[in-house]
């Protein structure tokens, strides 16, 4: 018998998940309870095998999958994400595989998908969509100490952003990725020099960097490669 505790933070989807889960006859499932205590005391006092935590958990405390797996042995975490896999699959590539790459301190802005929760010691991920089958067949992956995700997610789980692309281009920095957050915006040079308190002639040099590093020949072709990855940013 596999013990999950949920720790959701929706209550329709802890409900759905709960009935999926205990449709199967090799799953039981306790619920963590917030008003109780936190998620590290839920799983002392629950003594789950698998935590089907929630992506917003992990965001909020980064450390936490790490420090509930190092309180229990053998515990296995799979994570609900907001996201798609294809949008994680486009962040990855924009990030280290596709036309530019983006340093180390501005990844952690973009690649926050299910490749950030792997590299975190989670060993899976459930999707918006996931049909019960899909979620069932994750929950008893994970228990098996298998990654419950696609192959390319397993495949690139340890990769991250680094150094010059193979044109020798830096990184784009953490500042270059708010004006290009900005740029899907419809924001202009000058109305992004004021909410960033920069110079305007600053925004017009870290645009002309974006151009090169991104391979587009306008500041419009950058904005609408920036929507269409979804980098407009958010402060959450």
């Amino acid at each position: 018998m596999i013990h999950v505790l949920l720790a959701v933070c929706d209550g329709i989807a802890e409900a759905g998940l709960k009935t999926v889960l205990e449709s199967a006859d090799d799953i039981r499932v306790s619920v963590h309870d917030p008003k109780a205590g936190d998620i590290p005391s839920s799983v002392a006092d629950h003594d789950p095998d698998v935590l089907l935590l929630d992506v917003a958990y992990r965001r909020a405390k980064p450390e936490l999958i790490p420090t509930v797996s190092a309180q229990r042995a053998g515990l296995r975490t799979i994570i609900l994400v907001d996201h798609s896999e294809e949008e994680c699959g486009v962040r990855h590539l924009l990030a280290v595989g596709g036309r530019a790459r983006v340093a180390p301190e501005a990844l952690a802005r973009v690649d926050d998908c299910c490749l950030t929760s792997l590299r975190n010691m989670a060993l899976g991920c459930i999707t918006p969509g996931a049909t019960p089958d899909a979620v069932v067949a994750a929950v008893r992956a994970v228990s098996r100490g298998e990654i419950a995700a696609a192959p390319w997610l397993a495949t690139v789980a340890t990769s991250f952003a680094g150094g010059p692309d193979e044109h020798g281009h830096s990184p784009i920095s953490e500042r270059e990725l708010e004006v290009m957050g900005l740029l899907a915006d419809g924001l202009s040079n000058k109305q992004i020099a004021k909410k960033l308190d920069i110079r305007e002639q600053t925004v017009k040099n870290h645009v002309g960097h974006l151009m090169v590093k991104l391979g587009v020949s306008s500041r419009l072709e950058a904005g609408v490669l920036a929507a269409k990855h979804h980098l407009a940013l958010t402060d959450e």
